[in-house]
C-alpha cells in the first residue's frame, strides 16, 4: 500500500524530461559510470524502459567494453527526492541482512543530481509467471525470505497502520459503488463484515514490512530468488505482507481457469513455509489483511475493465468474505 503523497503535476512533468533524456546512451552512461569496474570502457550502450510509472521509471542499461564484456543495470529514476531515502534504507538493510537465504535486490549508487538509483541488473523469471511445478518450492522459498525480512530490526521508514489499510479499502468500495451500484448488495455488507473483523486483530508488535509483497515482486535466476523494489516498505504487522502475498495469489487462482492442478496447494505452501509462531505473527490478522487485498483488487479489477471487472469482481468477493469470516473465527 502506498502510504507516500503522489506526484504533484509539475514533478509528473519533470519526470517526463527526465524519461526522454535517459533514453539516450550518454545520460545513462553518466549516472552507471562508478557502477562500471575499473579499466572498463564502455564501446555500446543500450537503454531499454522497463516500466513508467506516474512518480517513477526504470531503464535497463547494457553496456559493453571494448573488450567484449558486459555490465547490465537498472536505473531508477524518481520525480522526487524519495530515491535518497531509499538508498538510506538500503544501506541499513545491506548491514543487516540475514545471509542463510537467498536476499533483497538493494542500490549498489544513488546520483542525488539525477535522482536515480543504480541497481544490478536481475536477470530471471517473475514469480507469478512460474506455473509450472517449480513453484511450490518456490513459494516456500519466498515465505522464508518473507520471514527473514519480517527479522531486520527497525529501520526509519512510515509507519502503516489497521486504521490507515481500513480507510484506504472503504475510499476504494465507496468509489467502486458510485460506478457500479449494482454492486451495492455484494460491496455493503462486506464493508460491514470488513470494520467488524477489524476491531478483533490481535495485538502486534511493530516488524519491517515490504509493503507490496506478492509473487510480481519475486524473481528466480535459476540459482537465487530475489526480493525486489522496496519503494514500500514501512513499520507494520507482518500479517499485512503475509495476507496481502497470500490474497494477491489467491485473486490469481480464482481468476486464472488456465492454471494446473498443483495450483490449489500454492496458498498452503506459503502459509505453511511462513514461521508464524516463531515471529509472534497472528493467523487472524494474516487472514484480515488477505481479505483487505481481495476487496481491494475488485475495485483494481472494475476500473481496468468496466465491462468485464464487475463479474470477476463478484468472484474476489466470495473469497474476501471467506477470509474475513476466518479472521473472526481466528485464522
Amino acid at each position: 500500500m502506498r502510504i507516500r503523497p503522489p506526484a504533484t503535476p509539475e514533478q509528473r512533468r519533470e519526470l517526463r524530461t527526465a524519461l526522454a533524456r535517459f533514453q539516450q546512451p550518454e545520460a545513462a552512461l553518466g549516472a552507471v559510470q562508478a557502477f562500471l569496474p575499473p579499466g572498463f570502457e564502455p564501446a555500446t550502450v543500450a537503454c531499454h524502459i522497463q516500466s513508467v510509472h506516474p512518480d517513477r521509471f526504470v531503464v535497463q542499461v547494457l553496456a559493453r567494453s571494448t573488450a567484449g564484456g558486459e555490465r547490465n543495470c537498472a536505473l531508477k529514476i524518481y520525480s522526487d527526492d524519495f530515491g535518497e531515502q531509499m538508498w538510506s534504507l538500503a544501506q541499513t538493510l545491506a548491514e543487516r541482512q540475514p545471509s542463510n537465504h537467498n536476499g533483497l535486490c538493494l542500490p549498489q549508487r544513488y546520483v542525488r543530481e539525477q535522482r536515480a538509483l543504480v541497481f544490478p541488473w536481475v536477470d530471471g523469471i517473475r514469480l507469478s509467471d512460474i506455473v509450472d511445478l517449480r513453484k511450490p518450492d518456490l513459494l516456500r522459498r519466498a515465505a522464508a525470505i518473507a520471514a527473514d525480512f519480517h527479522r531486520m530490526p527497525l529501520a526509519d521508514v512510515p509507519t502503516l497502520t489497521p486504521e490507515m489499510v481500513v480507510a484506504e479499502t472503504l475510499d476504494r468500495c465507496r468509489r467502486l459503488l458510485s460506478r457500479w451500484p449494482s454492486l451495492s448488495t455484494t460491496v455493503r455488507p462486506l464493508m460491514g463484515l470488513l470494520q467488524e473483523t477489524v476491531a478483533r486483530l490481535e495485538p502486534a508488535r511493530p516488524s519491517m514490512i515490504h509493503g507490496d509483497m506478492a509473487a510480481g515482486q519475486f524473481v528466480w535466476t535459476g540459482e537465487r530468488l530475489v526480493l525486489l523494489d522496496m519503494d514500500t516498505a514501512g513499520l507494520s504487522d507482518p500479517a499485512y505482507d503475509v495476507g496481502h502475498f497470500l490474497g494477491q495469489l489467491e485473486r490469481r487462482c480464482t481468476l486464472d481457469a488456465n492454471l494446473p492442478a498443483h495450483s490449489k496447494r500454492w496458498l498452503s505452501c506459503f502459509r505453511e513455509a511462513y514461521p508464524a509462531a516463531s515471529l509472534g505473527v497472528s493467523w487472524r490478522n494474516v487472514s484480515f489483511y488477505q481479505g483487505i487485498t481481495l476487496v481491494r483488487k475488485m475495485y483494481t479489477l472494475s476500473r481496468r475493465d468496466p465491462i468485464g471487472g464487475p463479474c470477476l469482481a463478484l468472484r474476489l468477493a466470495e473469497r474476501a468474505r471467506a477470509a474475513f469470516e476466518a479472521a473472526a473465527s481466528g485464522g
